[in-house]
C-alpha cells in the first residue's frame, strides 16, 4: 500500500512539473509575441512620424512645427520645441527654408513592449530663397516610447 501511495505521489509530482513547464513556455511565448508586436508597431510609427518631424514649408512652418511637436513625448518634446522656437523658426522664415524628408529604410536595432530604437535611413530635400536646393541623406537612430495606444519619437540621434 504504501509503495502504491509514493506511486501516485510521484505520478502527481511529474503531473504538476509538466505543467508548471507548459505555463512557463506559453508565458515566455506570450512575451515574446508582445516585444515582436512592439517592435513592429515601433517601427511602423518611426517611419510615419519622422518625416512629419522632420519636414516643413516655410508657408505654412507654425502648422509644420506644431505637428511636428506633437510627433514628439516626454524630454526630448522639451529639447525639440526649443530647437524648433530658437533656431528652425527663425532661419527658415528668415532665409525662405522648406524641407522634405523622406524614410529611404528602416529597421529595429533594440527595444521591448515600451521602448524601441529604430535606424532610419532618410533623404532630405531642402530648398531657399532664390531656387537653392540641396539633397543629402542621414541616418538616425530614432528612440520610440509607447505612448498611450501608440508611439511617440522619445529620442533622436544622427548616428
Amino acid at each position: 500500500m504504501k509503495s502504491m501511495n509514493r506511486s501516485r505521489l510521484m505520478v502527481l509530482a511529474v503531473v504538476v512539473a509538466a505543467l508548471a513547464a507548459v505555463l512557463v513556455a506559453g508565458w515566455q511565448a506570450h512575451r515574446a509575441a508582445a516585444v515582436a508586436d512592439a517592435r513592429a508597431d515601433a517601427l511602423s510609427a518611426a517611419k510615419t512620424r519622422v518625416p512629419v518631424l522632420l519636414s516643413y514649408d516655410n508657408s505654412s512652418l507654425s502648422g509644420d512645427l506644431d505637428r511636428a511637436l506633437d510627433q514628439t513625448t516626454g524630454a526630448f518634446r522639451d529639447d525639440y520645441r526649443k530647437i524648433v522656437t530658437d533656431v528652425v523658426e527663425p532661419t527658415a522664415k528668415d532665409r525662405g527654408i522648406s524641407t522634405q524628408a523622406t524614410v529611404s529604410a528602416a529597421g529595429v536595432v533594440s527595444g521591448g513592449k515600451d521602448e524601441v530604437v529604430v535606424l532610419v535611413f532618410l533623404t532630405q530635400t531642402t530648398t531657399a530663397k532664390g531656387d537653392r536646393s540641396s539633397v543629402s541623406g542621414s541616418r538616425v537612430e530614432v528612440t520610440m516610447e509607447r505612448s498611450g495606444a501608440g508611439w511617440k519619437i522619445a529620442g533622436l540621434e544622427p548616428v
